[in-house]
């Protein structure tokens, strides 16, 4: 085997242990694997020109640059909420406010909450999260595009995370459930605490959604695809991701718009940079074509299928 043809298996090799890596920060199960290869029906249709000699090398970093935030996210965010536990005192407290506030609890979407229902729900809140970017990322690297896997990353995980903590880090505001006295909709089945700091440290910081956030930028963004199928698929589980977070006794209404404004300039912000990217880097950097004007102009056209 030449050198060449050796370092091209342990690229594919290499990129194969990400994918896999990505499966198992949180043990992804048959359900959410089968959701990321729906994702990637007709995937053929939106792959471009180039080929995968020539992306795989820079697609393979645009992959691992987010898994590696992405691997290391739970610890660092766990460590993030015990620190605000015991040293940031906020300057809005806002449970009893939002308490107050006459359908803010969403109780109008618990009217039938049969168990197999709010498993499935449940199933949805947990890994929608995390599983709605990753189904948007790994779409973009088997269309072998390295523009459209910058702009997801910056619209999800890197530009989300460090804006929404002054969020966080001034205003208090807890989940529904603990708020109310009433029993968790999450547990025993997908978190278990059994102290009170256990607990805190899941039900902080609400204002505004995450969850929300999240699955809205991804929306935004996924609205912009020209497969027609991918687009839909990604519309209704991203809404539902939404939807769970009020079904279950999780967020209010005012702090799940409240993500969806934060998501909307999130993704324009990521707009902003994108283009940026496009106008300083080396064409040869981003694989742009000669075709290509911008990142938005490119994901905004919507071809026929």
């Amino acid at each position: 085997m030449t050198k060449q043809k050796w370092l091209w298996a342990l690229l594919i090799a290499a990129t194969g242990l990400v994918l896999y890596g990505i499966i198992s920060v949180q043990n992804w199960g048959a359900g959410c694997v089968a959701l990321i290869l729906l994702t990637l029906y007709g995937v053929k249709k939106d792959q471009t020109d180039i080929t995968w000699q020539k992306f795989l090398p820079i697609g393979f970093l645009a992959l691992l640059f987010p898994f590696v935030m992405y691997n290391y996210a739970g610890s660092f965010w766990h460590s993030i909420v015990s620190w605000q536990t015991g040293n940031v005192h906020h300057y809005f407290k806002w449970n009893d406010l939002f308490a107050s506030i006459p359908f803010n609890d969403a109780s109008f979407l618990w009217f039938y909450q049969p168990e197999w229902l709010v498993k499935l729900i449940g199933w949805i809140y947990w890994y929608g999260f995390t599983l709605s970017f990753w189904a948007c990322m790994i779409r973009s690297f088997f269309t072998k595009d390295v523009k459209k896997m910058l702009h997801y990353a910056f619209a999800g995980f890197v530009l989300q995370v460090p804006l929404i903590l002054p969020f966080y880090n001034t205003i208090l505001l807890q989940e529904v459930w603990y708020v109310y006295g009433i029993p968790d909709m999450l547990d025993p089945w997908y978190r278990h605490y059994t102290t009170e700091a256990e607990t805190l440290n899941w039900v902080q910081n609400c204002f505004p959604s995450m969850h929300t956030s999240m699955a809205f930028a991804m929306l935004l963004l996924a609205r912009r695809e020209s497969s027609r199928f991918f687009r839909w698929t990604m519309t209704i589980y991203c809404t539902l991701i939404i939807f769970s977070t009020m079904y279950l006794k999780i967020h209010w209404v005012i702090d799940v718009i409240a993500g969806m404004l934060f998501a909307w300039g999130v993704v324009k912000l990521a707009d902003l940079i994108m283009n940026r990217l496009i106008s300083r880097l080396p064409a040869r950097l981003l694989l742009r074509t000669r075709e290509t004007v911008s990142p938005v102009a490119a994901t905004t056209e919507k071809q026929p299928e």
